[in-house]
């Protein structure tokens, strides 16, 4: 990867998620700390404040924020802490900035910034060769670019632990069920049984929507080099299951955000 796409200068990089924040400072590409928090934890000013201190102590020199969020009462939380509290100039990453891929989507303005960053690393890595971008966190997010880095397409699916809270909270008797990837093919109990659906269900899914798109890139554009980046809370949980090599990265987002502001701030 170019290591000019990155500014040399360390960054604060906020990946707000639904479930999770991970705030981390970046070196160009690489992640020298990383603190990750509950994101319901975060309900005030107050808390993001605290969240972010410590880490803000170690590492004074930061003047520069990336923020890649997807719950918007966040984005602007932190909008306000980061310029009124740390004095810090913010790229908020979104469908407007210089991007190293082209695309359609409609509405433009819809497209997830964790998506745009992940598909903005992609590129970056994987220069002149197609990629699908597999996200697998609350919601699982495949996102395809060809050889010319042109956006193909996308799925949005629900997450392991989205389908294990549904399965709970819309029947009277099913519980709340932890999934792993220990999990044998046939259950034995109800919540083996549960275990054993969602973790295969969820392999046997991505393996064969891989294999499809793989096929669609072949027919469509004559792509036959196709590398699969994943990233997300349950990404090593699910490729350890597949039948296909994949490239795991859980920094990912946050790399791709980082890129996008170095992008974005000449």
């Amino acid at each position: 990867m170019e290591r000019t796409l990155f500014m040399r200068e360390a960054l604060l990089i906020i990946e707000i998620g639904n479930s999770s924040t991970d705030i981390a400072v970046f070196q160009q590409d690489r992640c020298l700390e990383c603190l990750r928090v509950p994101t319901i934890s975060l309900a005030s000013l107050r808390d993001i404040e605290s969240s972010l201190n410590e880490l803000l102590q170690r590492h004074q020199k930061i003047r520069v924020a990336g923020v890649c969020s997807v719950v918007p009462r966040l984005t602007d939380l932190f909008a306000v802490a980061l310029k009124e509290l740390f004095s810090m100039r913010i790229v908020g990453i979104d469908s407007t900035l210089d991007l190293p891929f082209r695309f359609e989507y409609s509405p433009r303005e819809s497209f997830g910034p964790d998506r745009i960053a992940l598909l903005a690393i992609s590129a970056g890595i994987y220069p002149q060769k197609a990629v699908i971008a597999v996200d697998i966190g609350t919601a699982m997010t495949f996102d395809v670019l060809d050889s010319s880095h042109c956006y193909r397409g996308g799925m949005i699916l629900p997450g392991i632990d989205l389908m294990a809270f549904s399965l709970h909270d819309r029947t009277a008797r099913l519980p709340l069920v932890r999934i792993s990837d220990s999990a044998s093919l046939l259950g034995r109990s109800t919540e083996s049984c549960i275990r054993s659906g969602i973790y295969w269900g969820c392999i046997k899914q991505v393996d064969g929507i891989l294999g499809e798109i793989r096929d669609f890139l072949q027919t469509e554009t004559g792509d036959t080099d196709v590398e699969v980046l994943m990233t997300g809370g349950n990404c090593r949980m699910v490729a350890s299951g597949l039948s296909v090599a994949v490239t795991v990265d859980e920094h990912a987002v946050l790399k791709g955000a980082g890129m996008l502001v170095g992008m974005n701030s000449a």
